[in-house]
């Protein structure tokens, strides 16, 4: 079963608690801030489903040869919304007219980040920009193949290990499904980013914004910026 894994070796992808046939497995935020999965033993069959989907367990090298190229949207207003090239906006916009589906990580509203799908346009949005969180997957690789077998475009946005997780969970190759993931360095512990908040005074119970990668000083010069209303006044910190 998964638990053979050691904590320093799981990403926590979620995609071992996707695929257990029985459900015994839950993810649970650690105390230091990060997310990893528990095993209801009880209800374990010992199958290995979640052993196979595992990106870290089964981390045999792809043998793909590789074409690179760089991209960068022609539209500055596109750029400037983006945290980097605008690159990603183009290719979902392109599946959504398609009249597919785009994955991605977004705030849910309450101050946490986590994967949802849009099919509109006019949602693109919450799915741009970098969130330099931990992002909960819930069950979108379920999601997904769903939408595949219904025969839709699915461009899935994440990090190098969702990626793989996702295909891990397919078993497959599907031509109807579009990849982007990130040159990533680690996700930071939620606990450490409420902290983080703390600090600089912001109501975690309240909503706020933040921009990771805020533009406004210089593309090459980017800041962190959180803005949040109090008293009738927008509180900004960089």
């Amino acid at each position: 079963m998964i638990s053979r894994l050691s904590k320093d070796q799981c990403c926590g992808c979620y995609s071992c608690k996707q695929a257990c046939p029985k459900s015994c497995i839950t993810m649970q935020l650690d105390e230091e801030g990060f997310y990893y999965p528990t095993i209801n033993t009880s209800l374990c069959i010992g199958c290995g489903v979640c052993e196979k989907v595992c990106p870290n367990i089964q981390n045999t090298p792809m043998a793909i040869k590789m074409t690179s190229y760089a991209l960068i949207n022609n539209d500055k207003n596109v750029r400037f919304s983006s945290s980097s090239g605008g690159v990603f906006k183009t290719l979902a916009e392109k599946i959504i007219m398609d009249g597919g589906k785009v994955y991605g990580a977004a705030y849910n509203g309450k101050n946490k980040i986590e994967h949802i799908g849009v099919t509109s346009l006019e949602e693109l949005g919450r799915l741009q920009k970098s969130k330099y969180l931990q992002s909960n997957i819930q069950d979108t690789y379920i999601a997904v193949k769903k939408d595949l077998r219904e025969g839709k475009k699915v461009l899935f946005s994440g990090t190098p290990c969702q990626i793989k997780a996702l295909y891990l969970f397919l078993r497959k190759p599907h031509k109807n499904l579009l990849t982007v993931d990130i040159a990533c360095h680690g996700v930071p512990s939620e606990k450490v980013w409420d902290i983080y908040l703390d600090s600089i005074f912001i109501d975690k119970n309240k909503p706020y914004i933040v921009d990771f990668r805020d533009k406004n000083r210089a593309w090459h010069n980017y800041t962190l910026t959180i803005k949040q209303p109090v008293g009738g006044i927008n509180l900004v910190h960089t």
